[in-house]
């Protein structure tokens, strides 16, 4: 980048750090809830009692047919709420919830954009967790968290740079690109870069800030500074679960073209059509049963 580049993002990370208080002290606290089982349940607990929203939107996911299973009785201990639901998808669900609140402190068509951006990073976060189970990536308990902030960049294009975002949609209808590609073509803040020097700010994790930075890049060659296999291959299955979300239509990634997986990219993760497709539907098997635990958090 350029001297003046440098001091462009520079800026705008000021600006955004401060204004964006709500999502590394609780990412880093999910992220750290994941070994110990019943040491997990206590900390959730802990994190959910400070705040009344999340306490009654996990009260509900608890006492939503999904968890309730035919049973009558209606569960408002939270510790009852944690057990039916499972620590792992308290972790998620809280991880979710801190983005949504990040994503909709605005109002009107900001807040319309927004909502769809972050059913978008919803699906790309359980799609990642999805793959990097079924691929056995080493980094599979940051994965969740790796999809879901993999766009946060243009959470902060759409607050602190509007009409440059809107002139970037605008281009890429027209010229039936993706937003990445608009960005680059013409010369605005990278959405990908931004967001990852954000996450790198907060130190919430180098696999999340990589997964971030390189989500639009598939040459490893061309991902600076990553040298883990590992982290290759988790922006790798943040890229696969992007596309597949994208493909399934789930949110709205401001995009008005979904970028072509090329084929060395697909043999390099051993990726057969049939595999694909499999693992796409798979990965739409698990948004489905999460939709209504989504529309819950959205509606409140």
């Amino acid at each position: 980048m350029t001297v003046n580049q440098i001091d462009e993002y520079d800026a705008i990370i000021r600006k955004v750090a401060g204004d964006l208080p709500s999502i590394p002290l609780l990412v880093q606290d999910m992220m750290k809830i994941i070994s110990d089982a019943d040491a997990a349940s206590f900390a959730l607990c802990d994190i959910i009692r400070k705040d009344q929203s999340i306490f009654s939107k996990i009260l509900k996911i608890a006492n939503s047919v999904e968890y309730r299973q035919g049973r009558t009785d209606r569960i408002t201990d939270m510790n009852d709420a944690v057990l039916r639901i499972g620590t792992e998808n308290v972790r998620k669900t809280l991880l979710s919830t801190s983005v949504l609140d990040t994503f909709l402190d605005g109002d009107g068509e900001d807040r319309f954009k927004l909502e769809g951006l972050w059913l978008h990073s919803c699906g790309v976060a359980i799609a990642c967790s999805v793959l990097s189970e079924r691929f056995d990536c080493e980094f599979s308990e940051q994965a969740y968290a790796c999809g879901l902030l993999h766009d946060l960049g243009k959470v902060i294009k759409i607050k602190f740079l509007k009409k440059e975002f809107l002139r970037e949609v605008k281009f890429s209808i027209k010229n039936k690109t993706s937003l990445w590609f608009s960005e680059k073509a013409l010369g605005h803040i990278q959405h990908d870069l931004i967001g990852s020097m954000i996450v790198e700010k907060w130190g919430i994790s180098s696999v999340v800030e990589n997964t971030t930075r390189w989500h639009h890049t598939f040459s490893k060659s061309s991902r600076l500074n990553v040298e883990d296999p590992d982290v290759h291959k988790m922006i790798d299955l943040v890229m696969l679960a992007n596309h597949m979300v994208k493909e399934l239509k789930f949110g709205n990634s401001g995009s008005a073209l979904s970028e072509a997986l090329p084929e060395r990219f697909l043999k390099r993760n051993r990726m057969t059509e049939e595999e694909y497709e499999g693992a796409r539907e798979t990965v739409r098997m698990h948004i489905d049963a999460e939709s209504e635990n989504l529309a819950v958090l959205l509606n409140g």
